[in-house]
């Protein structure tokens, strides 16, 4: 693989100093930490979010172009992402993304289950690959956070901005009771955990015109690998969780890497000078986004 740019997702973890590396980095930190720094404000995504950023295309829309049963009546689109989540003392922990196994058979088997509820709302889920489109006759005034910003934190209990928050919050407790009435024996033939809700984000008005982007990219996100084609991709996506897979610990990175995580993202590009001084992972200077996106686009571009 002759990858020039490298994003990860969830790269930057917080602890008790701010912000540090992703543990599952640490055998990339040598490579990582000799790296020239550019720091800058960052929405959180994940894997799907960043190719959309990249390729300059709205996330729901490119997932909606790819789905082949819209209905007529649909007016909005929302990505639909499924989540296994752990009860801890008093709150439900999000499972990472980057640790999810998940399918095209999941995603049918979820479109199965949940169809004959979601019809009496006038909603329908739709699967694009392995990504899952919740399609609603009736729009939603709600504004959920993204789902990037939700893997791996505490699930939100209070209801989401938008006067339909709290008919979105509603929806989501009837579809994590029908998922838990109805597990998939599939997933527990194989040993994965159970998905334990849907989590609604990113609304987009439909129908809408849509370029689709012709930008390959290599990642083990089942999601996105489900999507796009890889083949002579100089573009990777990855959670940290996943990297592995796609490079090997001694292998020579990509030279432009973004690392993003907690609301921050950081930009490494190869230093012609050696480092002296102990590397640090905290915030300097943050730029603004738009920045990073710009910068980002000369690079895919």
């Amino acid at each position: 693989m002759h990858a020039s740019t490298l994003i990860v997702s969830q790269a930057l973890i917080s602890n008790q100093d701010g912000v540090t590396l992703h543990p599952d980095l640490f055998s990339w930190e040598k490579q990582l930490s000799a790296c020239k720094q550019q720091w800058f404000e960052c929405t959180t995504r994940n894997p799907l979010a960043w190719y959309a950023t990249a390729a300059s295309v709205s996330c729901t829309g490119f997932v909606a172009s790819l789905c082949k049963d819209i209905p007529a009546s649909t007016q909005q689109c929302w990505i639909a992402s499924p989540y296994h989540a752990q009860l801890t003392r008093d709150a439900l922990r999000v499972y990472p993304e980057g640790l999810l196994p998940w399918s095209v058979a999941d995603a049918d088997y979820l479109c199965e289950v949940l169809n004959p509820l979601l019809t009496e709302e006038g909603m329908q889920l739709c699967s694009a690959g392995a990504v899952l489109l919740l399609t609603c006759r009736d729009k939603m005034d709600a504004f959920p956070i993204c789902f990037g910003e939700l893997s791996g934190k505490l699930l939100p209990n209070k209801h989401h901005e938008g006067a339909d928050g709290g008919r979105l919050n509603r929806l989501l407790s009837e579809i994590q009771m029908l998922m838990f009435q109805q597990p998939s024996i599939q997933r527990h033939e194989r040993g994965d955990v159970d998905v334990n809700g849907l989590w609604l984000w990113a609304p987009s008005d439909w129908p809408v015109d849509m370029r689709m982007p012709a930008l390959p990219v290599a990642t083990r996100n089942p999601a996105l690998q489900s999507l796009v084609d890889g083949q002579g991709a100089t573009l990777i996506i990855s959670e940290a969780e996943r990297l592995s897979e796609l490079l090997q610990a001694d292998a020579p990175l990509p030279k432009k890497i973004i690392l993003a995580g907690e609301g921050y993202a950081v930009l490494l590009t190869k230093s012609l000078l050696p480092k002296f001084t102990r590397v640090s992972w905290h915030p300097k200077a943050a730029k603004d986004e738009q920045v990073l996106i710009a910068t980002l686009g000369g690079f895919v571009s």
